[in-house]
């Protein structure tokens, strides 16, 4: 088999790793992108995968930046107001809640959210007519060898590929960075997450809702459908284990019942319109987010609740600030794997992470315990924020933006 002497290479054919394809090739650079599981850039049919990611505006911002938001706008729904809301588990009612509007901002939206087969069919159409990319599937990394301007991977299928920098992107469980040998830190809460659609008697109005009660947050994002616009939502249930079981065992009309209660009857009647699928709840980063002319960025650096759409917004920023940062920094010499590139790409996105993700796991340390001093913070911390629009914007601006100080 022919050699390949690329650029950069890409492990992993995911949203993270076709994104960081897209990015760099508008750098002007050379990709090989490698996907494990089988499934060309071709695939006509869509992958009906059922959920959708909530990107805040500077994502938007960042996929209008790489030619792809004019298409996926068609079918993304606008977010117009996140509302964090207290469940008395008493009551079943909403007894206190907050409400962040893009208005408060001075924007029309302070997102979108998109399916996420039509996002990933939308960046394969986007890369399949790109004459410096390569993609690849079926295939793994067995073997990394790094000299001091290039790194080689050899694949189990008997590919050479050469790059000047290996790029992690390939989830996290991807052999990268067990091949790198780059330990990672993990926390299991013991809870699931219950991902579903549903149909609803009132119309969302472009908000999003956070229902916190105990056992993990419910959240609420609206769908962008053809009929009925307004009337669907997407559902993120996050339970401990022995709360999964119980809800996994009710029939669709008593999970119809139950969510319409779960959500405080805010979208009034429930009903499931989708298969149940199940995903694991936890925080995970790796030690370090570089290792020898390689780079771990999203989930094969860090993973964290889905809790305030902080997820794959900040595996957005991981590839942003790496695609200014090879712009900037070896243009000129075009060693895009240099260690004075990958130590201030260590610098600011793990710090930048690690205190991200701290603020994460508090939120959802808190959602989970349900006794009486947790449920006073909630109620006491939501009442707060209503009240002042100075804090409600602080919290915002941290939320949803980040300033990159560490290119210079």
């Amino acid at each position: 088999m022919k050699p390949i002497t690329t650029d950069i290479l890409v492990c992993g054919g995911g949203i993270s790793g076709l994104l960081t394809a897209k990015s760099l090739l508008n750098l002007g650079l050379s990709v090989v992108c490698l996907e494990k599981m089988k499934g060309s850039l071709k695939c006509e049919a869509i992958v009906e995968d059922g959920r959708s990611t909530a990107l805040l505006q500077p994502s938007i911002n960042f996929l209008s930046d790489l030619g792809l938001w004019r298409n996926l706008s068609q079918k993304s729904q606008a977010l117009e107001s996140l509302i964090l809301c207290n469940l008395s588990p008493d009551k079943n009612l909403i007894d206190e809640s907050c409400e962040f509007s893009a208005n408060d901002l001075n924007l029309e939206t302070l997102g979108f959210n998109i399916p996420n087969d039509f996002l990933t069919s939308e960046l394969k159409k986007s890369l399949i007519s790109e004459s410096k990319f390569i993609f690849l599937d079926d295939v793994v990394i067995q073997d990394l060898v790094s000299k001091s301007k290039e790194i080689t991977a050899v694949t189990d299928q008997g590919h050479k590929i050469t790059s000047k920098l290996v790029i992690g992107a390939d989830g996290k469980s991807g052999s990268l960075r067990e091949l790198t040998k780059i330990g990672k830190f993990s926390i299991d809460y013991n809870q699931k997450a219950l991902v579903f659609s549903i149909k609803h008697e009132q119309n969302h109005k472009a908000k999003s809702y956070e229902i916190y009660e105990s056992g993990g947050p419910c959240t609420l994002v609206p769908n962008k459908t053809s009929k009925a616009d307004g009337y669907f939502s997407s559902v993120v249930l996050m339970q401990n284990l022995k709360e999964v079981q119980k809800t996994l065992s009710l029939d669709m009309e008593e999970l119809a019942v139950f969510i319409t209660k779960r959500t405080g009857n805010l979208l009034g009647k429930c009903e499931i319109t989708t298969k149940i699928k199940k995903f694991p709840i936890m925080s995970q980063i790796s030690r370090q987010f570089v290792g020898d002319r390689s780079l771990l960025l999203a989930e094969s650096a860090h993973v964290m609740p889905p809790i305030g759409a902080q997820g794959m917004n900040s595996s957005i920023q991981d590839i942003k600030f790496l695609t200014e940062l090879l712009d900037l920094e070896a243009k000129d010499n075009k060693d895009y794997g240099q260690s004075n590139l990958l130590d201030k790409f260590e610098k600011a996105r793990a710090n930048k992470i690690r205190s991200r993700m701290l603020g994460i796991h508090i939120l959802n340390k808190v959602s989970i315990n349900g006794n009486g001093l947790a449920l006073t913070m909630r109620k006491l911390g939501l009442r707060g924020l209503s009240k002042n629009l100075k804090l409600r914007k602080f919290v915002m601006n941290l939320g949803m933006y980040e300033k990159f100080q560490a290119i210079q």
